[in-house]
């Protein structure tokens, strides 16, 4: 398999790989309501729902929200400040109960109607960790008729929780018999008026679109790598096929067979009819050959050289002459067909074996 295919497909399966995660996300953080238990949300209009309580303070608040996001999407309060309204909260985690503490410290006011405390999510290996109304010396109390009259309120840092000891104190059935949604609606005002109620934690979250949890998740480490990943993936299939620079000559492939040299060079010799040319490249290659078995260097036409190659070696001095002769005749150009060479270069191939032959 050629290695731009191998990794075109790698870079594909990994951003489908991406693509279902995303999805799967998407289906999986919907949460809907599958329960028919009595709760005090805005959304029911029976005896214990808060559906009269939203409507009125729609009316006379200039902000009015149903909160169906996390706690922790919460943004921290202006200066005018904020409130929100919880009544009878499900248990929530502990990043939503560090946001909700950060969120009153900087000036919001949490309003808490529930007969206990708002309960935190703990594993085995945090069982220190306490409710939210127990981390702030709040203790939760028993439903009174008139709870609102005996509400609990606790500065904390530039906000404030009020805590109301009855999770129906706001519900569409208290409402006729008592005037809790005047006390709910000065509460509301005293602290700027803006207001939302909390729907998140009775099972009432947001569906959240498709390209706000893309951005959600690619915001976390794990996304950051994946976005890496997949633009890793989108440059590399975009410019698989891209040249991203001048053109390189190819280099030429290095011969080393030396028969192959021989044959290319004969070929040119015997093309061009270059008798002298190639007397005088075997003659230098005879001289060479000679000069690097006998360790200095000498000329096969010299007498003196004949001296020395045919004495103590005993190549014969014929040999040597006749060599030289040709040699002569050829290289002057006096040699006039292709057997005048042949001939020369047998008398030079035999010298170089009688030569190998005799220092051995």
């Amino acid at each position: 398999m050629k290695w731009p295919a191998s990794n075109r497909r790698t870079a594909i399966a990994a951003a489908a790989a991406c693509l279902v995660l995303i999805i799967c996300i998407a289906v999986l953080t919907a949460k809907t309501s599958t329960d028919v238990l009595a709760r005090p949300s805005t959304f029911f209009t029976d005896s214990t729902g808060a559906r009269a309580m939203y409507l009125i303070a729609q009316r006379t608040l200039p902000v009015v929200e149903q909160w169906r996001l996390p706690i922790t999407e919460l943004k921290l309060p202006a200066s005018s400040g904020a409130t929100l309204i919880a009544m009878a909260p499900d248990t929530f985690g502990q990043d939503d109960a560090r946001a909700l503490d950060q969120w009153v410290a900087a000036g919001g006011q949490l309003i808490l109607a529930s007969n206990t405390d708002w309960h935190v999510q703990r594993s085995a290996r945090d069982r220190a960790v306490q409710d939210f109304l127990a981390r702030h010396d709040i203790r939760p109390g028993l439903p009174a008729r008139n709870a609102v009259n005996a509400a609990v309120t606790k500065p904390i840092g530039k906000g404030r929780i009020v805590y109301v000891s009855d999770s129906y104190a706001f519900s569409n059935a208290s409402l006729r018999a008592t005037d809790n949604a005047v006390w709910l609606i000065e509460r509301c005002i005293e602290w700027g008026g803006t207001t939302f109620f909390d729907e998140y934690h009775h099972g009432f979250g947001a569906q959240r679109g498709l390209t706000s949890l893309t951005w959600t998740f690619l915001l976390t480490p794990w996304g950051f790598v994946c976005g890496q990943i997949a633009l890793a993936g989108v440059v590399f299939i975009l410019g698989s096929k891209r040249r991203f620079g001048r053109p390189l000559e190819e280099l030429p492939a290095e011969r080393t067979n030396p028969i192959e040299t021989v044959e290319a060079l004969a070929g040119l010799f015997e093309t061009a009819r270059a008798r002298a040319l190639s007397a005088r490249a075997i003659h230098r290659h005879l001289n060479s050959y000679l000069s690097g078995l006998i360790g200095y260097r000498t000329d096969v036409l010299s007498e003196q050289s004949h001296e020395r190659l045919a004495g103590p070696l005993g190549i014969a001095k014929t040999e040597l002459a006749a060599y030289s002769s040709d040699a002569r005749a050829i290289i002057s150009g006096r040699a006039r067909t292709d057997e005048d060479l042949v001939r020369f270069a047998l008398r030079a191939a035999a010298i170089a074996r009688s030569f190998n032959h005799d220092a051995v």
